[in-house]
């Protein structure tokens, strides 16, 4: 750790610029990033008349819950999913993006319905469009195949559609993934702004030496042998 801190310390001016930038960009991430909000409802499918007058259940749809409706709900889910719903929703009004599933750890029939989009507004108006529609399609289903009236399904809502909730997490995950980014950015370039100055200076030391090697006593005299013979110079 002493070792990072002395390269980030010394190289401050890679650095620096770097986290500066990073954090100029999350800050525009988290002012351009929209924010989402989502809005839920649940409802539940309550057996048909018929088979709630059947005893024990005097009449009480709450009393008389069974697999079969469990199925009829996933099968609403699935129908509810279709590119032709999707379709007929658009048209309806419903803008952003839906879902329609089985409630989590259900003990019955029951199905969870959400909308999530930018505008709050919208997405409150979306999901009253997709309660009316879920309702609807049961209908629909049970009419295709000539159901009669005493023994179709029908269903209640059993949570209303809720105020949008701001869903800040994917938002707050991206800033965080830029700042992240930034910051591992910003240190690999300390240590290789480190290991390319070693390197030039490792280069710089080796062309020193080179250059003091044989030419260095090139502007000396050489030495007079004590042995050798006094030269004779002749003169005229």
């Amino acid at each position: 750790m002493r070792e990072v801190l002395r390269v980030i310390r010394k190289r401050w001016y890679v650095t620096l610029p770097i986290v500066l930038v990073t954090m100029a960009l999350s800050a525009v991430a988290n002012a351009v990033l929209p924010t989402t909000y989502q809005s839920e409802c649940s409802i539940s499918l309550l057996n048909s008349p018929d088979v709630a007058a059947q005893a024990p259940n005097n009449g009480n749809p709450f009393l008389s819950f069974s697999q079969a409706l469990t199925v009829t709900a996933d099968f609403l889910g699935r129908r509810l999913a279709s590119d032709d719903s999707a379709k007929a929703l658009k048209e309806r009004g419903l803008t952003g993006e839906y879902s329609v599933k089985l409630a989590d750890n259900a003990m019955g029939p029951f199905l969870t319905l959400s909308v999530t989009g930018s505008d709050p507004v919208q997405v409150k108006k979306s999901i009253v469009v997709l309660n009316g529609y879920a309702a609807e399609q049961l209908k629909a289903i049970q009419t295709e195949q000539k159901a009669p009236a005493g023994s179709q399904i029908a269903s209640t809502v059993i949570i209303p559609p809720q105020a949008p909730q701001a869903q800040t997490k994917s938002k707050l995950q991206s800033v965080a993934l830029i700042a992240m980014g930034g910051l591992a950015v910003a240190f690999l370039s300390a240590f290789l702004a480190e290991n390319l100055a070693g390197v030039l200076q490792r280069r710089r030391s080796a062309a020193a030496r080179r250059g003091a090697g044989p030419g260095a006593g090139a502007d000396e005299e050489p030495a007079q042998d004590p042995q050798a013979e006094p030269s004779l110079s002749v003169g005229r």
